[in-house]
């Protein structure tokens, strides 16, 4: 399926949605920062990025536009766990060029639902 970069500070959040992503056959690659999905991005293509938006350091919301300016990710889809569909910082994330959102708490069923609607959106319209 697809190869997707899971982005978040919290290690037992990136191996949750590891585990229901390769339930789902999708290849699942993981970064514990920002930063570090920054330089793993230059180096390295995915079909999808989920990104959590409060880390340490660059989180989220600088996250996405800094995928958006390289070439490689100027189309790829880029969706947020976000802690509910209030959250302020969801609004931002659109509007820097989030695809979609999953809400957390989220179910196996949920995340993997979210995922596989994004990328089929994305790449039958692409």
């Amino acid at each position: 399926m697809a190869r997707i970069l899971v982005v978040d500070d919290v290690g037992s959040m990136r191996q949750i949605v590891r585990t229901v992503l390769e339930s789902g056959r999708h290849r699942v690659l993981d970064a514990c920062s920002a930063e570090e999905a920054l330089d793993l991005a230059k180096v390295t293509r995915v079909h999808l990025v989920l990104t959590d938006i409060n880390m340490p350091g660059m989180g989220g919301l600088e996250l996405i536009p800094q995928l958006r300016a390289l070439r490689t990710y100027r189309n790829t889809p880029i969706m947020i766990l976000a802690k509910g569909s209030a959250d302020e910082n969801l609004e931002q994330a659109m509007k820097r060029g989030a695809s979609g959102w999953v809400e957390k708490p989220f179910t196996p069923e949920g995340l993997l639902g979210a995922v596989n609607q994004v990328l089929v959106d994305f790449y039958v319209n692409h």
